[in-house]
């Protein structure tokens, strides 16, 4: 019963969580105030570390987005390996980019 009320819960929850920032502690706080064993006054101490945890969660969603789509222009037959190798080993430069 209760692992059910928990899983309901967290998939409310985590629907419009995806593209917001600090969206995934409010998913964690509505999801454990569920759960009477875990204290609610303890997600303080997560409060604190939230902020870089979101930012390491940004970057690997980018580096999974990168590689997903690298894989399905593989799997599509689109990709040019060419251009492909040549983009990663000249990286542009601030510079470039400011221009």
């Amino acid at each position: 019963g209760q692992q059910l009320t928990l899983l309901l819960v967290a998939m409310l929850t985590s629907k419009g969580a995806s593209g917001v920032t600090g969206a995934g502690f409010i998913t964690l706080a509505a999801t454990l105030a569920v759960v009477p064993e875990v204290p609610v006054a303890g997600l303080a101490l997560i409060l604190g570390i939230d902020r870089f945890m979101s930012e390491a969660r940004a970057l690997t969603n980018i580096i999974g987005n990168g590689v997903a789509t690298i894989v399905v222009s593989r799997w599509e037959g689109e990709l040019d390996l060419a251009k492909l190798q040549s983009t990663l080993s000249n990286p542009i430069s601030i510079e470039q980019i400011e221009a």
